[in-house]
């Protein structure tokens, strides 16, 4: 089963490549808010993902992280993706929930098991862990909920995670909120990867910061 879907990957992922190829490259790292620099051979952009750098070099397609850590081949179709379907718009500041971003709606049990349950489980009675591992991914503070806090998972895709603690009478609650013009930038499947990618790396700070606590 894993093998299956490692071959849908790279079959995606290839198929990527070969657009991006195709196209203009200039015009798309532009409009995806990139720096890039012309070379030789082609072209080698920064793209800013999360609290780190990804260098890709184009077209022999080298991908490398400014924290030397592996760039799974997910991520890779997903930078890949935001860089093809760039529209240039710039963020315009509204906010609006997961659900209420078109063509979305369907998708939101699995975006709510994906995303915001592991969310709950692990922060639905700790609003502090889950602020100090967001600002620690260089998350941006917000006033929702009983915490929240905006990460820059790609230049233009901000996604605002809001926590709302349980307490006696209610249960915990975790939300999201996307900039409108997140479907110019991935397609709808990846909106789903991408948030699943930063709970992943909200989760995964946690517990490092909860290990350096003990470490202490």
């Amino acid at each position: 089963m894993v093998l299956t879907k490692q071959k849908v990957y790279k079959k995606v992922y290839d198929t990527a490549c070969s657009d991006l190829r195709k196209l203009n490259q200039e015009e798309r790292f532009v409009a995806a808010g990139l720096t890039y620099i012309k070379t030789e051979t082609g072209f080698v952009a920064d793209m800013p993902y999360f609290d780190e750098i990804i260098r890709l070099t184009v077209p022999d397609f080298t991908f490398k992280s400014s924290k030397g850590v592996n760039i799974t081949l997910v991520a890779r179709i997903v930078l890949l993706h935001y860089i093809l379907k760039a529209s240039g718009v710039l963020l315009g500041g509204e906010k609006i929930p997961y659900e209420d971003i078109q063509g979305l709606r369907h998708y939101y049990p699995i975006f709510e098991r994906r995303v915001l349950k592991p969310l709950q489980s692990a922060f639905g009675y700790n609003r502090q862990v889950f602020l100090d591992a967001g600002i620690a991914l260089g998350g941006q503070k917000e006033e929702y909920g009983d915490g929240s806090f905006t990460l820059h998972a790609l230049p233009r895709v901000p996604i605002t995670f809001i926590l709302w603690e349980g307490n006696e009478e209610f249960p915990p609650s975790v939300r999201t909120l996307f900039d409108p013009s997140i479907t110019g930038y991935l397609p709808l499947e990846d909106i789903v990867v991408i948030s699943k990618l930063a709970a992943t790396r909200i989760l995964k700070e946690a517990r490092a910061l909860s290990m350096d606590e003990v470490i202490e």
